[in-house]
């Protein structure tokens, strides 16, 4: 059963005198650092964080699950092994949150939907029980989309969650809620999914640091439906942060084998130990025909290379010679193909029929597109693959000699709230036009469909709002799109709290 939030507080042993809120908008690993040197308690630190998320979560509903009396006891338990001189790992006594669809044995994992509103698994997932293990104390989890199948956070468990930037814009999806409650204080560290940019463009939005890790490096147990053990094709799981060291962190904590894997599973991420950005070679990417991108978020982007260069790296506009209309295709149809586990070809024909009737155009052939891989047959699919496959050789032979390819995260920086109707009937205007949503999928596919690792960092504003790169590096090589987002935050621009 659901532990209601609790207000009251017990006596804390504050160490070096009143807390300081201020303090929740460190990293996580500055607040290790503070625990392990005894100047401050977990369970103060913990009482901090209750008190951001008590003073912007009512506004912004970014943390839609809580158990403080556990969190407490469990930091009381972290406070006694701190005097002791034990420390599990990294995070110990760090207050996080994650994603509602990671098991947490005895919170809810609903993915938004009504229908799952009672699963409440008994176990972890593997993301959780790695960060617990690293002493990490897990006190809440945040809002997503219905199944976690929209940019934007809303469903009609948790209601909606807001932009800690704008409230009348999104924090993307699905980890929406993740972004948000990171961006704001009220979390240290978070963990997130992506098949679609679902831990990217929340990042992008809000002004935060995620890694969508190479496909298989993270396990993605625990994060799936009741009875569910299979992996989604193109899916990961992977941290979200403020901080490139924070993020660093956690993916070596995280990486590593699910229960199916762990007896001929290793990791093979090469080592990058670059600390320099005059160290790096940087491919661009700034727009595509398959997915128009606002001129002012191109333009940051071009400012930010310019900065890069300036910094040493060596930068040219250059990417893999792929045809990237047919390409898009091939995402969409193996990403239809992976959202569609348990869905019936009647359920696919009903959907089919109803976007037919409503759409026309550049969503229309999107979506159709989808809907052939969601019954398509197995022969069809190894076509499918075995295109991507060829594909993927030519990133491979790409990255022999670049070691990032910058390219934008989606299409804009946040955008309004629009809950009307299906996600395919609605629309941007993107450089005075209109644009399907959807169409911003080419930016997620563009690394994901490849399995590639991207991170994504706080590269500048256009407006009052943050907009992020995305940093795709080659297959396998995490630690060196980790190692540019550590030079990047070193030397040109870091995280920036939003004013709330």
């Amino acid at each position: 059963m659901t532990r209601q939030k609790d207000n009251s507080k017990p006596q804390i042993q504050e160490i070096g005198g009143r807390v300081d809120l201020s303090l929740v908008n460190m990293d996580a690993t500055k607040m290790a650092s503070l625990v392990r040197t005894k100047q401050i308690t977990c369970l103060a630190l913990l009482e901090a964080h209750f008190d951001r998320v008590d003073a912007l979560n009512p506004s912004l509903n970014a943390i839609i699950w809580q158990d403080r009396d556990g969190a407490r006891e469990r930091a009381a338990i972290l406070d006694t092994e701190v005097a002791q001189g034990v420390f599990r790992g990294p995070l110990h006594g760090v207050p996080i949150t994650v994603k509602e669809a990671f098991d947490f044995a005895g919170s809810p994992s609903t993915w938004g939907n009504p229908e799952l509103a009672q699963n409440y698994p008994a176990q972890n997932s593997d993301v959780v029980q790695r960060y617990l293990d690293a002493g990490a104390n897990l006190f809440g989890k945040t809002n997503v989309p219905l199944n976690l199948a929209d940019w934007q956070s809303f469903n009609a468990i948790y209601g909606t969650t807001n932009n800690p930037w704008d409230m009348s814009r999104g924090p993307g999806g699905s980890s929406g809620g993740s972004a948000a409650a990171l961006a704001t204080g009220m979390s240290a560290l978070e963990a997130g999914s992506d098949i679609g940019s679902s831990i990217r463009n929340p990042a992008h939005y809000c002004g935060v640091f995620g890694l969508k890790p190479t496909l298989g490096v993270v396990s993605e147990q625990g994060h799936s439906l009741p009875g569910w053990h299979t992996d989604i094709d193109i899916a990961v799981t992977g941290p979200m942060a403020r901080s490139a060291r924070d993020l660093m962190l956690a993916f070596e904590l995280l990486a590593g084998p699910d229960r199916y894997s762990k007896d001929t599973w290793s990791l093979h991420c090469p080592t990058d130990l670059r600390e320099d950005i005059s160290d790096f070679k940087i491919a661009l990417k700034l727009s595509d025909a398959a997915c128009p991108v606002d001129q002012a978020y191109q333009d940051r982007l071009a400012d930010f290379a310019e900065k890069l260069s300036k910094a040493g790296a060596t930068v040219r506009e250059i990417e893999p010679e792929l045809d990237t209309s047919d390409y898009f295709n091939t995402y969409l149809t193996l990403l239809g193909a992976a959202m569609g586990f348990g869905i019936s070809a009647d359920a696919v024909a009903v959907e089919r029929a109803e976007m037919e009737a409503k759409t026309t155009g550049v969503i229309r052939d999107i979506m159709t597109t989808r809907l052939n891989g969601r019954d398509m047959r197995h022969s069809d699919w190894m076509v499918a693959d075995n295109k991507r496959r060829l594909a993927r050789q030519l990133f491979d032979n790409f990255f022999q000699d670049w070691d990032i390819l910058l390219t934008p995260v989606c299409a804009s920086a946040a955008f309004p709230h629009n809950h009307s109707g299906q996600r395919y009937e609605r629309a941007l205007t993107i450089n005075g036009a209109q644009q399907p949503e959807m169409q911003q999928l080419f930016w997620s596919g563009y690394s994901g469909v490849v399995g590639l690792p991207s991170a994504v960092g706080p590269m500048d504003f256009v407006g009052s709002l943050p907009v992020g790169y995305q940093a795709i590096a080659g297959h396998g090589k995490d630690r060196t799109a980790l190692a540019f987002a550590s030079c990047v935050e070193n030397q040109i621009c870091s995280f920036t709290a939003p004013p709330i």
